[in-house]
This record gives C-alpha cells, sequence and structure tokens, in this order.
C-alpha cells in the first residue's frame, strides 16, 4: 500500500505539471492576440510593455507577500553588493519582457517565434561548450540543422532578424547568470521587475499611450482601459509562474520538450494575425522544426531508456 500511495503521488505530480506546462505554453501563446485587442500605434509595444512590468511587480508582490516569502525579496535587496548583477540580469530579461510585447504590435510575431525556436538548440550549445556537458549523436544533428537554417537566412540578407538574434542570444546569457548566482525563481522574478519598475515608471509618466478618442471609441478597450492593463499583467506574470511550477513538477527534460510547444502556439497565432512568410525564409523554418523533431525524438528516447533503467532496478 506504501509503495501504491508513492505511485500515485507521483501521477499526481506528473499530471499537474503537464497541465500547468501546457496552460503556460497556451497563455504566453495568448499574449500577442492580447495586445492586438489595443488600439495600436507606432509606440503602443512600448507603452504596453511598460505596463505589463507595472502590473507583473504589483502582482508579484501580493503573491511574496501572500506566502510570506516578501523577506526573501527584502535580505537579497539589502545585500548592495549583488545590485550589479541583479541589475544586469533585470536589464537582460527586461529586454525579453519588453520584445515579447513590441514585437507583436510592430508585425514580428513570426520572428518571435522563430527566436523560441532556436533558443533551446542555442543552450544545448551552451550545455556543451560553456559546461562542458555530452551532445548525442542526434543532438549533433539537430544542431546541424538549426545551423543550416540560421545559415540560410544569414545569406538572405533580411532572413535573421535582430529580434531572433536577441531571443536567441539574450536569453542565455540570463540564464547564465542565474546559473552561476542561484535564488529562488519566484524571488529572482519579482526582483527583476521592481528593478524595472522605475523605469518603466518614467516612460509613462513622460509619455502617453497615444490613443486618439476615434480610435478609443472603435475598441472595446475604452471599456476599461485599466482593467486591460490588469489584464495584462495577468497575461504576462501567471504564465511565468505556471512555468515554475512546471519546472518543479516533472523531469526537466520531460519539461525541456513541452517548452517548445510555446513557439510552435506562437508562430501560429502570428499566422492568425496576418502575418506570412516571405518565400525565401520558408527553408530557415524548415531547417528548425526539423532539428526540434530530432531533439525530440532523442528526448523521448532517453525517457524511455530511464524508464527501462528504472524498472530492471
Amino acid at each position: 500500500m506504501a509503495n501504491l500511495s508513492v505511485i500515485g503521488a507521483s501521477s499526481s505530480r506528473l499530471y499537474w505539471g503537464l497541465a500547468s506546462s501546457v496552460v503556460a505554453s497556451c497563455m504566453f501563446a495568448f499574449l500577442p492576440w492580447y495586445t492586438h485587442q489595443y488600439p495600436l500605434n507606432d509606440s503602443s509595444g512600448n507603452w504596453l510593455a511598460a505596463q505589463r512590468i507595472l502590473w507583473s511587480s504589483l502582482l508579484m508582490l501580493l503573491g511574496m507577500v501572500a506566502c510570506k516569502q516578501f523577506p526573501l525579496v527584502l535580505q537579497q535587496l539589502r545585500a548592495w553588493r549583488a545590485w550589479p548583477r541583479l541589475c544586469l540580469a533585470a536589464l537582460l530579461v527586461g529586454l525579453q519582457l519588453w520584445l515579447f510585447i513590441w514585437a507583436p504590435v510592430n508585425g514580428y510575431t513570426l520572428s518571435v517565434a522563430l527566436g523560441y525556436f532556436a533558443l533551446p538548440l542555442v543552450l544545448v550549445l551552451l550545455g556543451r561548450f560553456v559546461y562542458q556537458e555530452r551532445l548525442s549523436r542526434l543532438q549533433w544533428l539537430a544542431v546541424a540543422l538549426a545551423a543550416l537554417g540560421v545559415s540560410y537566412a544569414y545569406i538572405l540578407a533580411d532572413g535573421l532578424s535582430w529580434v531572433v538574434l536577441l531571443i536567441a542570444l539574450g536569453y542565455p546569457l540570463y540564464f547564465m547568470l542565474r546559473r552561476k548566482y542561484p535564488l529562488p525563481s519566484q524571488v529572482s522574478f519579482t526582483l527583476d521587475n521592481l528593478l524595472l519598475l522605475p523605469i518603466a515608471l518614467a516612460y509613462l509618466y513622460f509619455n502617453d499611450s497615444g490613443v486618439t478618442a476615434d480610435a478609443l471609441s472603435d475598441s472595446w478597450y475604452s471599456l476599461a482601459p485599466n482593467l486591460y492593463y490588469v489584464g495584462l499583467g495577468f497575461a504576462g506574470t501567471v504564465p511565468m509562474l505556471l512555468f515554475l511550477f512546471a519546472s518543479n513538477y516533472l523531469p526537466m527534460s520531460l519539461f525541456g520538450l513541452l517548452v517548445y510547444l510555446e513557439p510552435m502556439l506562437v508562430f501560429v497565432v502570428g499566422w492568425l494575425l496576418g502575418e506570412r512568410l516571405a518565400e525565401g525564409q520558408w527553408p530557415t523554418y524548415l531547417f528548425i522544426v526539423l532539428a526540434l523533431v530530432v531533439l525530440a525524438v532523442d528526448g523521448l528516447l532517453s525517457l524511455a531508456r530511464q524508464k527501462a533503467r528504472g524498472y530492471s532496478h
């Protein structure tokens, strides 16, 4: 009976982790659509990114206070010698938070998807050459396919957007910094938002949304603008927390495979919003997708081997 209860508890954790990861990916993919419900103009991306940081900061603070973990945040803020690396981490992730809002508003949703397609492959290379992790033959094949896709896009002058580079190279720098100076995920995410908050408040104070009365009259946003911003905060914060929850409940290999769901959904959202790939961009996406398929097969084979070893013991 004891063994059955342990198995039941493990299955429950697995199901909750799977559900959290899938819901998080769906919510992140929902965010580009949500931003398009705003009366868009040239400065909308910056305005919405600042609003996201403002409301994410408030939501994280409320959550930390409710969970009685706010003293952990204060402890880090009091350590003034840690401020340079904390500010650097906030800047690195802040660029990503801004880009995920700004890019869909300005027609770069598919570039965001490609950036998140390429990110896991960059992390594989990082693990091999920086952290000396061994790669399987299938992982090397995936890296080769991804390299072909990126090289092809680079040859086509406009094929490789700066958005792709910022995502694929910026996030690994952030992860390296967090790995060198580890903190509980909820604490680090709260600190990131709090350190970005002055920049967001300054932008909101010295700029306006640029939304005209005519635009407001044609948008449901005019009914409750502050409610829209609160929704933006939830849409940007809740999926991040769900991902953190899933990372604690799932084997890391399975969690990594599920992360691929997000860029695929973002790609679909970009397509539904009317963005289309130029004819010359298709090979790049094809190589990236093939690389992800190879990585997925490698991950599934690895899980099968682990399961077989578990049964043998």
